[in-house]
């Protein structure tokens, strides 16, 4: 009946770590026990070096412990002094401390130490803990918030200290069990005088920079809190049987997921679903249903458009009151809106469906004494769909959509911009403004969510021409036609009435939730996707200003970032930040300018490394214009053309694409198709349609257009594979990703696999041919290009590896190693036979 597929937040991990963003935008939060050992998160730091004193020194951190979870069991921190002791904080359910959990362990033995931390589990506030050594006195002062504890302790004068918060590989003090936890601003002085800050503020990779420059620290598995606030989460993805409708529980953070035969309620806060059988019996469902939830009666409703099928569930008991019809042309209709005006009545509007929009106000009182009338109303709104709706104490605002003044689909329809308010007490709209916008057209999911105290909202839009999209959140204001884009995409498959996606708001876990409905065709089977988005949201990241402003190493270092995602533990090691005020960017050490990917071109080009995108002479960006056919179909021919420069017959082509037409179906679908590619190619100089040779090709005229595949395949046919400076060129193409990764067809595998073959086999050839000791940080760069073709490759492994010990970095060697061991065993299914110490031999 249903699949479940976890995601993680610690990267590529098997199961997702749960936090609440209680109004702060920074710090790691913790993998905890809800993931497997190897995927907990860890904080080193003093790992490579340690952190040496020879006075009185203070460690000091502010911790936060994450609500409504099962098992807080695990250590907080461990210090370990001159490589002989541990000095630990560890949470314990031992009943004899009562109701003190946080115990000072020192070596293999119980301090007199202990206390509680108020109101652990059920709030996230922060809270400071300080450990004060006196070397003096040979004391141990823990301080959490204004209370103190002391502990006579060994603490020699000249001493040396490595310090690990949660997990820990290090030699006999490994440790596994860690707390779910966030911490931030880890600080050390020595005489009163700050020596070390990390304060945890980054958004990505492993290194906790040192905001003194001194030593930063390394984050294994790390969920930093920042990012959180910026990149939706992926929470959970279900394949359910049948369609799906979704309703919102905001008072407890749980999203209802109605199917046929069972509620499925997701608790936003453990993360975690719970499915349950009606026990009413198995309901009709239909696609066009939408649904609410009534928290004053603990209902959900299940409704038409015409609300003249309307079913009611009791969450607590599971049972339907009546069992829903078959929706009748009144009822058929998709992406209407709704709104519950207090706990009795119920409006919807707006809806698409049988080539028609439509604009109509249905109104019902929903009572526990049975049906009552239904009111129908015009609107004089034009007729739409697709808009997004969300309600304030009087009324609902209304945005956006597509749609025409006629209703009727075929008099050019258009998107649609206004924003109007529906006064709930005189059942009238009045519009507030018309959007002003200078992105591509859009539409909207289907609510908003309202903030009244700042007179704005928020809502999530996407382009409805393209089947893979994404939703953008924008932050809107009620008041004036203007908008912010905020949060990175979440993608998403839109098909029309076979699409879903809907936004909600949770205050107790201060996190927006997304969630996605995809059901084609006969609608057998439902994909939902949920996400999660912290409170308050971050500016959509910008793109790169012009080359011209921006230096050389600081392209390297983004590239590098953004290489390093691909296994969480790469690219990132490399930067050294020289402190964390301000805006000021990361030095990278070791890499040369001159090693650095010269700016693509972004006028009449054609990228197929990376993302798919084409720019047309003027620098218009116009990958929109391919639908999903279109761009297959200018692919095949492109890369048949480019790759063996011939082309490809219109039989081979109506074979790949038609297989499942009958010939003369194949043969129109096949001439419609061409025309539209011609139309796109003709806003591209110097490239065009040809088939005077019998077979279809893409010529190339004298104007100058960038493919990167073709520039690829010249390097490749140059043969010269131990050329540093045709290495730095193919790095110029390959930085961008991998070849399509978007695109899966079959006929595409061929030329991937190539590539991918290619790409590895010439760095390999050079990595053989020249001394490592020589040139260390370009191995290490194209290794971390190369990862996007081949992420298992054990020769590229040992070549990186080795490169960064001859750099000095031990630990991001060890993590990069571990990285690929975990990624070794998840894609075979055995572990990896050889160790770290034999890689690097």
């Amino acid at each position: 009946m249903i699949k479940f597929h976890d995601f993680c937040l610690c990267f590529f991990g098997l199961m997702f770590c749960v936090f609440t963003a209680s109004g702060q935008t920074d710090g790691l939060g913790f993998c905890s026990h809800e993931a497997i050992p190897d995927k907990r998160t860890g904080l080193a730091l003093g790992a490579e070096q340690p952190l040496c004193f020879t006075n009185s020194f203070e460690l000091s951190f502010e911790i936060s412990f994450i609500p409504q979870q099962k098992n807080y069991f695990g250590y907080v921190v461990r210090v370990i002094q001159n490589e002989e002791k541990n000095i630990d904080i560890l949470y314990d359910y031992d009943p004899k401390f009562g109701d003190k959990h946080f115990r000072l362990i020192i070596g293999d033995s119980y301090s007199g130490i202990s206390f509680n931390i108020p109101d652990l589990g059920k709030k996230d506030d922060w809270h400071q803990i300080r450990l004060q050594f006196d070397a003096r006195q040979g004391m141990l002062t823990v301080v959490r918030d204004q209370e103190s504890f002391r502990e006579r302790i060994g603490v020699p004068e000249k001493s040396c200290y490595r310090v690990f918060f949660g997990a820990n590989d290090y030699k006999t003090f490994k440790n596994a069990d860690v707390p779910p936890m966030k911490i931030r601003n880890v600080r050390m002085n020595e005489q009163g005088a700050l020596r070390y800050v990390w304060p945890l503020n980054e958004e990505a990779g492993m290194v906790a920079a040192d905001s003194l420059g001194r030593q930063p620290g390394i984050a294994v598995n790390p969920v930093w809190i920042k990012k959180m606030h910026r990149n939706w989460q992926p929470l959970q993805r279900l394949s359910v049987k049948g369609p799906v409708s979704v309703a919102f529980n905001q008072q407890e953070g749980i999203l209802y997921l109605i199917s046929c035969d069972s509620l499925f309620s997701y608790h936003l806060l453990p993360n975690k679903v719970v499915p349950a059988v009606y026990t009413s019996g198995r309901q009709n469902l239909f696609n066009a249903y939408q649904s609410l939830y009534n928290a004053s009666t603990r209902e959900i409703y299940t409704f038409s458009l015409d609300l003249k099928r309307m079913g009611s569930l009791k969450v607590d008991s599971l049972s339907w009151n009546k069992y829903l019809e078959p929706p009748a042309r009144s009822s058929g209709y998709g992406h209407f809106n709704k709104y519950l005006q207090g706990d009795s009545m119920l409006y919807t509007f707006n809806g698409y469906g049988f080539f028609l929009y439509k604009s109509d106000i249905y109104s019902k009182a929903v009572t526990s004494n049975g049906n009552t009338g239904i009111d129908s109303v015009g609107s004089g709104i034009t007729p739409r769909y697709l808009a997004a709706a969300g309600a304030d104490a009087n009324g609902l605002y209304m945005i956006g959509g597509y749609g025409n003044a006629s209703g009727k689909q075929v008099l050019n329809p258009k998107n649609l911009y206004d924003l109007q308010y529906f006064d709930a007490r005189s059942r009238t709209f009045k519009k507030l403004y018309e959007l002003k916008k200078d992105t591509e057209e859009f539409v909207f999911a289907n609510s908003l969510v309202i903030d009244s105290a700042e007179q704005s909202y928020f809502g999530l839009i996407f382009p409805k021409h393209k089947f893979n999209s994404g939703l953008q959140m924008i932050k809107g204001s009620l008041h004036k036609p203007v908008f912010t884009t905020v949060g990175n995409p979440i993608p998403f498959e839109f098909q029309d009435v076979d699409a879903y996606a809907d936004l909600f708001y949770s205050p107790a876990a201060k996190r927006f939730v997304a969630v996605t409905l995809y059901s084609p065709d006969d609608h057998t089977n439902t994909t939902v996707n949920i996400y999660s988005l912290y409170d308050p949201p971050f500016p959509l990241e910008t793109a790169l200003p012009p080359p011209a402003r921006i230096g050389k190493a600081w392209l390297l270092a983004i590239s590098i970032l953004t290489a390093g995602l691909l296994l969480g533990v790469i690219g990132v090691g490399l930067l050294k930040r020289k402190g964390m005020s301000g805006d000021a960017p990361a030095t990278l050490v070791d890499y040369t300018t001159e090693d650095i990917a010269e700016p693509s071109p972004l006028k009449n080009a054609i990228y197929l490394f990376g993302d798919f995108q084409v720019f047309d002479e003027e620098g218009n960006d116009i990958t929109k214009l391919f639908t999903p056919l279109v761009k297959e179909l200018f692919l095949i021919i492109l890369l048949y053309t480019l790759k063996w420069e011939r082309g490809i017959s219109a039989e081979k082509l109506k074979e790949q694409l038609w297989f499942d037409k009958s010939p003369e179906s194949a043969r129109n679908n096949l001439a419609v198709n061409i025309a539209k590619l011609k139309n796109i190619l003709d806003k591209i100089k110097g490239c065009e349609l040809s088939k005077d040779t019998g077979y279809w090709k893409i010529k190339t005229g004298e104007a100058p257009l960038y493919i990167d595949y073709l520039a690829y395949l010249s390097g490749i046919r140059q043969g010269d594979r131990a050329s540093r400076s045709g290495m730095i060129q193919l790095g110029d193409i390959i930085h961008r990703g991998s070849f399509l990764p978007t695109d899966e067809q079959d006929w595409l595998d061929p030329f991937k696999s190539e590539i991918a073959n290619e790409i590895t086999d010439r760095y390999l050839h050079y990595a053989a041919a020249v001394d490592i000791k020589e040139d260390p940080a370009f191995l290490i760069r194209m290794a971390d290009y190369g990862y996007a073709f081949d992420a298992v490759n054990e020769d590229v492994i040992r070549v990186k590896c080795k490169a960064l010990v001859l750099q000095g970095k031990h630990s991001l060697a060890r993590a990069t190693f571990e990285n690929f061991v975990r990624e070794y065993r998840k894609l075979y299914g055995e572990d990896y036979s050889a160790d770290f110490q034999q890689t690097i031999a």
